[in-house]
Parts: C-alpha cells; sequence; structure tokens
C-alpha cells in the first residue's frame, strides 16, 4: 500500500522538529545542571571559609561544641554535613543528618583559598575538605558537605518537563504540517483531476502553467510537451492506418477484379497464365510492404542487431551502381561513383539505404543526367550523399518525406516501388548506425545525404572485421 506524500513530509517535518527541540533540550538541560553545580560548589567554598572564620574567632573549642546548633543554622538544611576534627582525629564538631560514612578527602593547605577543582563528589554527595586554626593555635581539619538530592529531583522533573515538551511539539509539527501540506498539494490534485479528462480525442488540450506555483511549472510544461508528442504519435498512427489501408486496399482489389474476371467465362491456357502472372506482381508488392513493415517494427524495438564491419566504400559503391545499371540506361542516366575511403558500417543495412536512395534518385532524375554517389567528412560525422538532377522538392514535403507511405506525389507510384516505405528504411537504418540522414533540395538538385559518426557508439552486434564488399549484393527497397 503506498503511503501518502503529505503523511511523509509531514512525519519527515514532525521528526526534524523532535530532533531540532531535543537538541536544544539538551542544551538546556546541560546549561542548568552546570549552573546548579555552580552555585553549589560556590555555596560549599562559601561555607567552608566561614567555618574557618568561626573556629579562628572563636573563645575555645569547648564553648564551639557546647552550641552544635549553631553550625546547623549556619549550614542551612538536613542535606549539609559538617566535621571538624582534632590533630589525633578525634571529631569536635559532627553535623551528617543521614549519618552516611564519609571517606577520607585530602584537605587544602590552611593559607590557601579554596577552589572549584578541590571539591570531589563522591557518590551523591560533594564534599570540600581544608585545615583550619583553632582559638588556641590548634590546628583543625574541616569537611563541609552537601547532598545532591535536591538537584537530582530537580533536574529529573526538569527531563520529564523536556520528554513532554518535545513530544508535544512533534505531535503539533505533525499535525499543523500534515494540514498545511494537503492545502499546498491542491494544485496538484487539480492537475490530475484535469489530466483525468484527457483521452485519444482531446489530446489537443494543455495544462495551463499560469496559475501554478513555481515547483509545479517545470512539470507542467512536461506534460504539455508529452501530450503535443502523444497527439503527434497519434496522428501519424491515425495517418498510418489509413494509408496501410489504401496501400493494401489497391493490390486487394486488382487481385479481386482479374480472378473475377477470370472466372467469368472460360479463356485459354496463355490467358490464365497472364491472369496468374498479373496476380504474383501484386502478392510480391504485398509481400514487400509486409516485409519492409517488419523491418521497420524491428529497427524501431532495437530487434535488427548490427553486423558491423570495415568496409570500402568504394567497393560498395560500385556494386550498387552494377545493380542499378540496367535501369539507369533505360531512363538514359549515368550512375557516377564517388565513393571512397573506409567506412564501419552493417554492409546489408548500408546497401539497402543507398540501394533506396539511388532508386528514388534514378526514379526522378532528369533524363541524360548523371546520378553521384558523393562522400565527405566533418569533425563528427562521415556524410555520403546521393545527388541526382531534377524538379526540387517542396520545401512543405522535406519534413514528412521519412514518414511511412508519405509521397510527394502519391499518383507517380510505380508497381515496382516501395509503396511509401523506402526513406522511413533509410530512417531507420540510420537510426540503428546512431547516425542521421539530411535532404537538400533545390534547382541544382537534391541530395540525400547519411552521416555516420565519425567515433560511433556501442550497438548490439556480433563484432567489427574488416570485409570486401560483395559487389552482386541485392538490396531490397
Amino acid at each position: 500500500m503506498s503511503k501518502s506524500i503529505a503523511w511523509r513530509l509531514a512525519l519527515a517535518i514532525a521528526l526534524t522538529c523532535a530532533l531540532v527541540m531535543s537538541l536544544i533540550g539538551v542544551f538546556l538541560y546541560r546549561s542548568l545542571a552546570s549552573e546548579l553545580a555552580w552555585r553549589d560548589d560556590q555555596a560549599l567554598l562559601g561555607r567552608l571559609e566561614q567555618v574557618r572564620a568561626l573556629l579562628h574567632d572563636s573563645d575555645s573549642l569547648e564553648a564551639l561544641q557546647e552550641r552544635p546548633r549553631l553550625y546547623q543554622n549556619m549550614l542551612g538544611n538536613l542535606d549539609s554535613v559538617l566535621l571538624v576534627k582534632r590533630e589525633d582525629g578525634s571529631p569536635l564538631i559532627a553535623i551528617n543528618p543521614h549519618q552516611q560514612a564519609l571517606p577520607d578527602v585530602p584537605p587544602i593547605a590552611q593559607a590557601r583559598a579554596p577552589q572549584r577543582t578541590d571539591i570531589k563528589t563522591v557518590g551523591a554527595t560533594v564534599l570540600l575538605a581544608g585545615m583550619a586554626q583553632g582559638p588556641a593555635g590548634e590546628t583543625l581539619s574541616v569537611t563541609v558537605g552537601k547532598r545532591l538530592d535536591e538537584r537530582e529531583q530537580m533536574l529529573a522533573s526538569y527531563r520529564i518537563r523536556l520528554y513532554g515538551a518535545v513530544g508535544f511539539g512533534a505531535l503539533m509539527a505533525f499535525g499543523l504540517g500534515l494540514l498545511l501540506l494537503r492545502r499546498g498539494l491542491t494544485p496538484l490534485r487539480d492537475l490530475a483531476r484535469a489530466m483525468a479528462g484527457i483521452d485519444p480525442r482531446s489530446l489537443d488540450q494543455r495544462m495551463s502553467a499560469d496559475h501554478v506555483p513555481a515547483e509545479l511549472k517545470e512539470p507542467v510544461q512536461a506534460l504539455n510537451a508529452m501530450l503535443a508528442r502523444l497527439e503527434d504519435s497519434f496522428a501519424r498512427l491515425s495517418q498510418f492506418s489509413a494509408d496501410l489501408a489504401h496501400e493494401i486496399r489497391t493490390p486487394l482489389h486488382n487481385l479481386l477484379g482479374s480472378n473475377s474476371l477470370a472466372l467469368n467465362q472460360s479463356r485459354s491456357a496463355a490467358e490464365y497464365q497472364e491472369v496468374l502472372a498479373s496476380n504474383i506482381e501484386e502478392y510480391e508488392r504485398l509481400n514487400r510492404m509486409a516485409e519492409n513493415l517488419m523491418f521497420l517494427a524491428r529497427a524501431e524495438h532495437g530487434q535488427r542487431p548490427l553486423q558491423l564491419h570495415v568496409l570500402d566504400l568504394g567497393e560498395v559503391g560500385e556494386g550498387l551502381c552494377d545493380y542499378f545499371e540496367a535501369l539507369a540506361e533505360d531512363r538514359q542516366l549515368r550512375l557516377y561513383n564517388q565513393l571512397s575511403g573506409p567506412l564501419t558500417a552493417d554492409l546489408q543495412l548500408l546497401q539497402r539505404a543507398l540501394g533506396n536512395l539511388l532508386a528514388n534518385a534514378v526514379r526522378h532524375a532528369q533524363t541524360g543526367s548523371t546520378v553521384r554517389l558523393l562522400r565527405h567528412d566533418d569533425a563528427e560525422y562521415g556524410w555520403i550523399g546521393v545527388h541526382n538532377l531534377g524538379p526540387a522538392i517542396d520545401p512543405q514535403h522535406i519534413d514528412k518525406l521519412f514518414d511511412r507511405f508519405y509521397r510527394v506525389d502519391p499518383s507517380r507510384a510505380q508497381p515496382g516501388d516501395s509503396g511509401g516505405l523506402g526513406l522511413a528504411i533509410v530512417h531507420s537504418i540510420m537510426h540503428l548506425h546512431g547516425g542521421q540522414v539530411r535532404v537538400v533540395s533545390n534547382d541544382s538538385g537534391t541530395l540525400f545525404e547519411l552521416g555516420f559518426a565519425r567515433n560511433p557508439p556501442t550497438f548490439p552486434r556480433s563484432g567489427v572485421d574488416t570485409v570486401p564488399a560483395q559487389s552482386s549484393a541485392r538490396t531490397q527497397t
């Protein structure tokens, strides 16, 4: 079960607040504990000095022993400790309300003022020992102390309050954060509702980015770009379906018509053979179309691995010119191969792409002109071109030339053409090679160029070898 983004962010806010408040609480707790310890230490230092002065200013030790309540009142409460001993270790004054065992604490010199570093913590009691001089000049040892029970109770109560404050603050942060996040995510819910209303019939709709938060502008723009691509893809798919139906309908009608005429009445064997020969041409047309569509589908899904070889372009060009020589002579054209140098590519796919371009060039070239195979390189690509002299292609058709079943002039379709798939196959072949294809058409002729990367990326292939081009290789247009 997926968790809400608002809940996750609210929980993160609550944990962050709890962590910050805990750090602040620890700092305040340590500060309070340090302040209480400092005050207790200062009080203990002052008590030692007071006892020293009292012992020194008294008339006699016997008078001090007769009035022990004086020291209890001076020390202030039952948590205080006072122990005065003679030089022989016998107790002179002993105030120890809890009757706890007091360890021997090294006394400081009588002439030196006591410091905080002289205070020792023993269990739950802090002790300070020093030397004092009695009324008759007798040297006495004085130990003053204070139990820490009151301080520990105060700190324990403070800790409980801190825990409560941190917990309550975390709950408040979670609740307020969840409320604010739910309100802040309202534009996302509005966007989701708007997207839910888009279907294949309304792909022309776009999300408005005028009133959305700045953080959502980029996703909204990306969604609009995706919708534009989907709209274009659906339009192309619809056009492709219509074109495919039109292309298949023509040979099917021809087959149905010729067979119906052949069955209407008895005919001679020669006439039946003529009907069968005509039918075979239509079947071949349908077969070429099916094979071309299968190739395009496999190429788009990367199911056609490349067989990369280092090819001699001169031999590749010569083989293609030999193959198209008869067709060129029928149209009174000349083929001129200017390809040269090595190229790393798939031989069969390169022959197929160049064959499709040569077939188009021969089909549309002016009678008596020359069709040229050219090569030139730049910093990024090695370009192989097919140039012919003929009518310039209208600029409105340039961007659609490589769409499936697209023809500049459908009325000029011929029985042996590719059914409008030849240039789409060229584009797919260059996509497999990671290259480019471009067209320039003007009064000086039409030039189709295939760009192969000078440093090609890694493609699915069986290896890279150096092999000679097969001059007799057949190409499928």
